[in-house]
């Protein structure tokens, strides 16, 4: 299992980003190389995505649920996803708080890569998914932004 951290700023506020971030098809929109988002209910969605790995485009079809919620202020993911011989299980927790004048996005996340995604080595996998969470947060800001306009 890999564990990473990072922080994200914002310029959105943290109200208009929590709506993003706890929206699961919202969340899924903002994924890097989303397909079509299928709800599950108001806590989950599955879709496709494509995220650029070391070992190329990675089609993986993902399945995420929404597990928690502390409105305002935090909410945590977990999930899987599987495409030929790759497969990924993640936990991923986000934690909101103003910041100046926009909003701190503090996270973690644990890891776990099977099949080729495992044979990226303990280098690249944390830089790796702090690109993908990076993406999907600044999507996610520019949804909030848009949704504040």
């Amino acid at each position: 299992m890999t564990q990473i951290e990072g922080s994200y700023p914002a310029k959105a506020a943290r109200e208009a980003l929590w709506e993003v971030l706890s929206d699961p098809e919202r969340l899924g929109a903002a994924l890097p190389g989303v397909g079509p988002v299928e709800l599950d209910g108001d806590a989950g969605f599955s879709t496709r995505v494509r995220p650029s790995t070391n070992v190329g485009v990675t089609p993986l079809d993902l399945e995420v649920s929404i597990v928690d919620r502390d409105e305002g202020r935090a909410v945590r993911l977990k999930g899987d996803g599987a495409g030929g011989e790759h497969r990924v299980a993640f936990e991923v927790t986000l934690r909101l708080s103003e910041q100046d004048g926009g909003t701190r996005i503090d996270w973690d996340a644990e890891v776990q890569a099977f099949g080729g995604l495992a044979s990226l080595s303990q280098r690249v996998l944390p830089a790796l998914l702090r690109d993908q969470i990076a993406i999907a947060l600044g999507e996610a800001e520019r949804q909030a932004l848009a949704g504040a306009a």
